[in-house]
């Protein structure tokens, strides 16, 4: 619990005042385009859909690759650790996932006062699922390269299709290469398909994380 509450007043807080400054960015870059042509997509829909799963993923990396030797260190075994990342890593993709819906709300609001066109943007849930899966692998590849150097290059064809899935119910997240029509083959079971992606990510950074050396720098 007390490792739960020090990433949230930490981490936590940080990503919040991350995820304000992304929105103030959002606001103001349409106006900005609108000086020289129509705004004719949603500037907040490129950050959640884009930019936003990126940092979560860097979120799961600094967890397990930086916070956890530092547990360690001041006495707190792997385990507890682990299971205090894993339901933060649940609460800030909730967390962002309803401050994302209400960015939405007020990005639309803008957007008819301005007369805009705003691209369509995903149920909460959606992004919730992608943050989630992200952060998830995000944690998984980092234990996998602290506990394998090299050999942890393995871990991103396993990381690939988990994270890819995420994506097929969001606009403007971008299709896949070789499968861009992967929302019509998952249909609606993709909801389950990005939970069970939240899983295997999740068992796979407990497996290896576990037992991984952990190293802390001294000064």
């Amino acid at each position: 619990m007390k490792i739960f509450r020090h990433l949230t007043t930490s981490v936590g807080v940080f990503c919040l005042l991350i995820a304000a400054g992304a929105f103030a960015l959002a606001v103001v870059t349409p106006f900005a385009v609108d000086a020289f042509t129509r705004v004719e997509l949603s500037a907040w829909n490129v950050v959640m859909s884009q930019i936003a799963r990126w940092f979560l993923f860097w979120v799961g990396i600094y967890l397990i690759h930086n916070l956890l030797p530092i547990a360690v260190a001041h006495g707190r075994t792997r385990r507890e650790f682990l299971a205090a990342a894993s339901a933060f890593a649940f609460a800030l993709a909730l967390g962002m996932a309803v401050f994302g819906w209400l960015g939405f709300l007020v990005e639309s609001g803008i957007y008819s006062l301005m007369d805009w066109r705003s691209d369509e943007h995903a149920a909460p849930v959606a992004y919730f699922l992608m943050f989630l899966v992200w952060s998830a692998a995000g944690m998984f590849c980092a234990a996998a390269f602290d506990r394998f150097g090299a050999g942890g290059v393995f871990s991103i064809p396993i990381v690939l299709p988990l994270v890819a899935v995420t994506t097929a119910g969001i606009p403007g997240s971008g299709n896949l290469p070789f499968i861009p029509n992967l929302p019509v083959l998952l249909g609606s079971g993709w909801h389950l398909v990005s939970v069970a992606a939240f899983l295997v990510a999740l068992a796979g950074t407990w497996a290896i994380a576990r037992t991984m050396p952990v190293r802390v720098r001294t000064t």
